[in-house]
């Protein structure tokens, strides 16, 4: 959702819902967001959505398809030591007030700059992503079961490694009974260790920069 059909945290616009909603597609939002958040700024837009990377989805009439369990006590406590290592080595420390680590259930979000900072802010943080990959390789996060991945604008999400955006799409597609070859998969976060990464090999993907690109792509592939 952020930075593929819409800025970050920021409302679709109204180009993009008329061009998805004249598609005669079935549309999924796939985002680290959880369900209300996509609501809102997918302007209620007619499609499936998967919030969590995917973790907690509804279909088009806003009914629960599923929701996976919560990370347990223990997973938290281990992200939680890793983030903390991250943000003992900023000379700016989050601010507060801009929930810099958000608790989504089955899923903790952290963003050094803050997950509702400004956009003036989140846009100037790490725009090329050098900065979080740096967090990565000073601080390996070695775990049985989690795994982090770069998302949005500023943020790393730990999620658990059996439950993320590529088994989730594929449960989508089984539940739905579907043919994976009629599937497409817009992301702004295909690179190596983005979150989109594991889409690859589930179904076709398709790389974009930001939603303007995905308009462009769209419109090219689609009209």
């Amino acid at each position: 959702m952020d930075m593929t059909i819409a800025p970050s945290r920021q409302p679709i616009l109204p180009e993009m819902t008329d061009l998805l909603s004249s598609l005669d597609k079935d549309i999924v939002v796939v985002s680290g967001q959880e369900l209300d958040k996509i609501v809102w700024q997918t302007n209620n837009l007619n499609a499936y959505y998967l919030g969590n990377n995917g973790n907690h989805a509804n279909d088009k009439n806003n009914v629960e398809l599923w929701k996976n369990p919560d990370l347990s006590k223990t997973h938290k406590n281990e992200i939680i030591r890793h983030i903390n290592q991250i943000i003992d080595t900023l000379e700016t420390k989050p601010n507060p007030d801009w929930n810099p680590i958000e608790d989504r259930g089955s899923q903790i979000t952290f963003s050094p700059v803050g997950n509702t900072a400004p956009l003036e802010y989140k846009k100037v943080y790490d725009p090329d992503r050098k900065k979080r990959e740096d967090f990565l390789l000073k601080f390996a996060f070695i775990s049985e079961d989690l795994i982090v991945k770069i998302g949005g604008s500023t943020s790393l999400d730990y999620i658990h490694k059996d439950r993320h955006k590529g088994s989730n799409v594929q449960k989508l597609i089984d539940l739905k009974g579907w043919d994976k070859d009629e599937c497409i998969y817009f992301g702004d976060g295909l690179y190596p260790g983005g979150n989109d990464e594991v889409v690859i090999g589930v179904i076709e993907t398709v790389p974009v920069t930001d939603h303007l690109d995905t308009y462009e792509k769209l419109v090219k592939m689609f009209v």
